[in-house]
């Protein structure tokens, strides 16, 4: 099957069915695109098992029925690469082993002998959610999955607030990331 033009992403999506090697790299490059646009320069190992991953879930999508528009291929493609990174990263790490969290807390322990009243106070000031979140990861030690499901959320919503607060918390206190 050739694939016409290069808005036509149902044709696309055809090919890939089938096992056009041009509709993969086609689609690939989608991918890889959003997952760089994402910064996951930490799974860069991973992206190929990420890739397919989601051109697996494109080809369910489409047997299902739910691409049906073609305008909404890309950002359709955008949502379940970013949902599978998020899954990617959640069972990958654990909170314990979150190389942010623990940058954060060497540079409270470095610059005050007692960090635990400017972690409390900067943890007052977050926005509810963003504090929410951080609270129930770092200082609760739930998984991403118990808080996604306790907090009602979904893992990407959950991953952006996580990465928001961590940084309001480091702006807040007068950390620097990567300072020592």
């Amino acid at each position: 099957m050739t694939i016409r033009a290069p808005e036509d992403w149902v044709a696309v999506l055809a090919a890939l069915e089938v096992g056009d090697r041009a509709a993969v790299a086609r689609v690939t490059n989608v991918i890889t695109g959003f997952l760089a646009r994402y910064r996951a320069y930490d799974y860069r190992d991973s992206w190929d098992d990420l890739c397919q991953e989601v051109l697996i879930s494109l080809i369910r999508s489409a047997r299902r029925g739910a691409l049906r528009e073609p305008s909404a291929f890309i950002a359709y493609t955008g949502a379940i690469t970013r949902n599978a990174l998020t899954d990617w990263i959640q069972r990958e790490r654990t909170p314990e082993s979150s190389a942010a969290w623990g940058e954060l807390r060497t540079e409270l322990e470095r610059r005050n002998p007692d960090p635990l009243l400017d972690l409390k106070r900067a943890l007052g000031e977050l926005p509810e959610r963003q504090r929410r979140v951080v609270e129930a990861i770092y200082l609760q030690g739930y998984s991403y999955e118990a808080v996604a499901k306790r907090l009602g959320m979904p893992f990407g919503t959950l991953k952006r607030l996580q990465t928001e607060g961590l940084k309001t918390l480091r702006k807040k206190m007068g950390i620097e990331r990567g300072s020592s």
